[in-house]
């Protein structure tokens, strides 16, 4: 006899390439998520073939009437973060609501009616966010599910610009790469991903690719991943780059350097709270100058042991090893 299941979980889900797109997938591959809502996104088509048609709950009753557990990522809608309207919904019905919430753009406070019943955190600095508000809930990082590769030696770069909504404060890092340019080795190989933004770079070293990259390759090439974010808390590209085997050059910010290795990581030249969509947030600034003595330091360095340590890191973190860390909280 196959195992009981007890708690049929849902999510209203987006399904195209995007953070957000990404995260409920990987959810729902590894058995957490039973059954969807896809939601259309604004600017980005969806992947038809991401859920099975037995599992897509059309309309709104069928999904309330089907789900035990309604699971949201950042807010219950992806492309409409005001209404809460479901989540009510779920309440008034009996059923337990779970959040994984985005410190920086989940709303806060929320209305007594809408509260969660369980918040995931995804991060040391959600859980501080949120604990110092009042709300407890459990810190689970999300799982990494890449394919390895082990890298020896740093001769080509990449950097992921993201899409539109990324360049926002620059939280990637495009702008403070882009100023970094002139200062660094000439024979520096520099991959920029963009989404949907064209950047003018006039320079040899650097290779600019536009428009979608298919999740399987975003990890192969390359050998360094330049991401010097300036706020957020989960950073799922920096797991990513990170569990691949790649050398991670990020920012040295709470909560990114309590797991990643010192040596990849670059301080900020200040970090200034400041005021974002629904409350203060710590927003790191950081030297060009820094950055490009980073990359020319490590260019063409030995990064075998890193890379191991990576890959090493990224089997721990694992849907194999936390997927029962999720079963046990949410069924």
């Amino acid at each position: 006899m196959g195992e009981k299941r007890f708690t049929t979980i849902g999510s209203i889900v987006l399904s195209c390439n995007t953070g957000l797109g990404i995260l409920a997938k990987s959810f729902y591959d590894n058995g957490i998520i039973d059954k969807v809502i896809v939601a259309n996104h604004s600017r980005y088509p969806s992947n038809k073939g991401w859920y099975k048609k037995k599992d897509i709950c059309l309309n709104l009753l069928s999904f309330l009437n089907e789900v035990d557990v309604l699971l949201c990522f950042e807010v219950p809608n992806p492309e409409n973060n005001i209404d809460w309207g479901i989540v009510k919904l779920f309440k008034d019905a009996g059923k337990k609501v779970v959040l994984m919430p985005m410190y920086e753009s989940t709303p806060f406070p929320l209305p007594k009616e809408v509260m969660p019943d369980m918040w995931l955190f995804p991060s040391e600095l959600d859980r501080d966010f949120y604990n110092e508000r009042g709300i407890e809930g459990h810190l689970v990082r999300v799982p990494v599910e890449v394919k390895p590769k082990h890298r020896t030696t740093i001769k080509r770069f990449i950097h992921n610009a993201g899409s539109k909504g990324s360049q926002h404060l620059d939280r990637n890092g495009t702008e403070l790469l882009i100023k970094a340019l002139p200062k660094i080795n000439p024979e520096v190989e520099i991959v920029i991903r963009s989404r949907d933004t064209q950047f003018k770079i006039d320079d040899p070293r650097v290779k600019l690719e536009v428009g979608d990259v298919a999740y399987d390759d975003l990890w192969e090439e390359g050998d360094a991943f330049i991401f010097v974010e300036s706020y957020n808390g989960l950073s799922l590209p920096l797991q990513e780059a990170y569990a691949a085997g790649m050398f991670v050059i990020a920012g040295d910010r709470y909560p990114i350097n309590t797991w990643l290795p010192k040596e990849g990581l670059v301080e900020p030249d200040s970090v200034k709270d400041i005021r974002y969509v629904f409350d203060i947030i710590q927003k790191a600034d950081y030297n060009s100058n820094n950055l490009a003595e980073k990359i020319n330091y490590w260019y063409g360095k030995d990064i075998s042991d890193y890379s191991t340590k990576g890959i090493e890191w990224g089997k721990k973190n694992s849907w194999a090893n936390l997927k029962k860390v999720y079963t046990d909280l949410l069924r």
